[in-house]
């Protein structure tokens, strides 16, 4: 058997399936209630039939009370209602007289039990035993029965004894088959069509999610489904969370293309600028050692420690590039461990101004620190903020000119220090005060009075501050300078206790 291949075909068969497994349920449920009812019908109508009998003196006789007189009233009694078996009993259950011939009974005796039960009155459908069939039981109707010289006790009358109506048994069947239909037809007809009207808005929304996946797939933009009111990843039916879902992880594949493209930018205008950066100075060296090389007899000695000297720094320039590649690849890709640790910030900063003092004199540039909150303590990793400090400061003596000033400073602002490098060069253009944190961003040739930057200074700054929770800022004017500054947390050290 070959299945459908849609999931229509497919729900549409398992639906059949199941209405026809139901229906013929149904039909066997109908057949067993219209008994069952028909049942209860019969013996709460017929409830007081024997009682009737008994109290019709229907063995009023001046004949002795013997088997043939007992049979011949009974056989009146059954004359007069061909439809049901009556039944004499003694007091055990055995059958005294009865209308059914004797070659016609499969019992000789009936339980009793059942028959104490509807003495007693509880409610209908009981079933008693049926002499005719040993497996059979039928509703019936009982009454106790005494007369005088009489050796039965009870009256037992058996109903519904349809192979004696065969038409009543018929038409019975045939109302009952043809009530059944009607319904049974009716409610296939109203499955049918409210099924295939789920069917059909189920698997329309599932089309509309595949052709929305099929242009994900297809097309080169990213193309999401249409988002129903319910369509939440908590709220909904099941197509609706689908959707949802779908629709986030499209947002997040798009946002991740995204990035990837900007990744791809960034690592393109990496090469470019490393691919500068590293050609000027390795052209000088190269050029430098070949002339020391070629040359190095006709040199004095004089004009061969010029050669040496700008090879050195060029060779440092290229050091110096390589390790803040190095550093920034580190920052990015969250390889760096920040230690956090409290230490007083005046020191920090004493340290970083004494280590550059000898480049601020060669500079021409006055080199200032200015800690009010010098003994004021915060967290971070002093490592790295030493760091941050030493690019702002390099950054701050390459763009200052000579008699200008440089000072470092540290203002605490409630519960942080403010951290503050200030310059007094030519300052910044609002362009250039949005971009300065960028990577290899450098501005404007011009404004440096000394070449060589590589552009990473800055980002570096921006990034290890961001380790720390913090920003880095700056406030500049074109032609009044610019100052650089970031805030840390101040650290409350607990009162030392007296040595008892």
């Amino acid at each position: 058997m070959m299945l459908p291949r849609t999931l229509f075909g497919r729900l549409l068969l398992i639906f059949i399936v199941f209405g026809l497994v139901m229906t013929g349920a149904l039909l066997v449920v109908m057949q067993v209630s219209h008994r069952l009812y028909h049942r209860e019908f019969d013996q709460t109508v017929n409830r007081e039939l024997a009682q009737r009998y008994v109290a019709s003196n229907f063995l009023l006789t001046d004949a002795p009370l013997n088997a043939a007189t007992l049979h011949r009233g009974i056989g009146k009694l059954a004359a007069a209602n061909p439809e049901v078996d009556i039944y004499l009993l003694d007091d055990s259950g055995g059958i005294v007289a009865s209308s059914v011939p004797p070659a016609e009974r499969r019992r000789a005796r009936i339980d009793l039990r059942p028959v104490h039960e509807f003495l007693a009155g509880r409610s209908a459908p009981i079933l008693g035993d049926d002499p005719r069939d040993v497996g059979r039981q039928e509703v019936f109707s009982a009454a106790p029965f005494h007369v005088a010289d009489c050796p039965g006790d009870i009256l037992y009358i058996v109903l519904r004894r349809e192979e004696h109506a065969p038409g009543a048994a018929r038409l019975r069947t045939t109302y009952a088959v043809g009530e059944g239909a009607g319904v049974i037809l009716t409610a296939a007809v109203l499955s049918v069509a409210l099924s295939l009207l789920f069917l059909r808005l189920l698997t329309r929304r599932l089309g509309v999610l595949e052709g929305a996946i099929r242009r994900f797939r297809d097309a080169n933009g990213i193309a999401t489904p249409p988002r129903h009111e319910s369509g939440s990843a908590s709220g909904g039916d099941e197509v609706d969370r689908l959707e949802s879902l779908f629709g986030d992880l499209a947002a997040r594949i798009e946002a991740q293309m995204e990035a990837l493209k900007s990744t791809d930018v960034m690592r393109r205008e990496l090469l470019a600028n490393v691919s500068h950066d590293l050609r000027t100075p390795l052209t000088t060296l190269l050029a430098h050692l070949e002339t020391l090389q070629m040359k190095q007899s006709e040199l004095t000695p004089q004009e061969r420690g010029e050669y040496l000297d700008v090879a050195t720094r060029q060779s440092r320039r290229i050091g110096l590039l390589v390790e803040q590649l190095l550093e920034a690849a580190k920052l990015e890709a969250g390889q760096v461990t920040v230690n956090v640790e409290p230490f007083p910030i005046g020191e920090l900063l004493q340290d970083v101004v004494q280590k550059f003092a000898l480049a601020a004199r060669d500079c021409g540039v006055a080199l200032e620190v200015d800690a009010m909150a010098a003994a004021t303590m915060v967290s971070g990793d002093i490592a790295l903020l030493e760091r941050v400090l030493d690019n702002l400061i390099d950054n701050a003596l390459r763009h200052t000119p000579i008699g200008g000033r440089v000072t470092v400073q540290s203002q605490p602002r409630g519960e942080r220090v403010r951290v503050s490098v200030t310059d007094s060069g030519p300052g910044l253009t609002r362009e250039e005060a949005e971009r300065a944190f960028e990577r290899f961003y450098r501005g404007d040739p011009g404004r440096s009075t000394h070449s060589g930057q590589s552009g990473l200074g800055l980002a570096i700054v921006k990034s290890i501050l961001e380790l720390h929770g913090s920003d880095v800022a700056v406030e500049s004017q074109p032609g009044h300078g610019a100052s650089f500054y970031f805030e840390l947390p101040i650290v409350t050290q607990p009162p030392r206790t007296a040595p008892t």
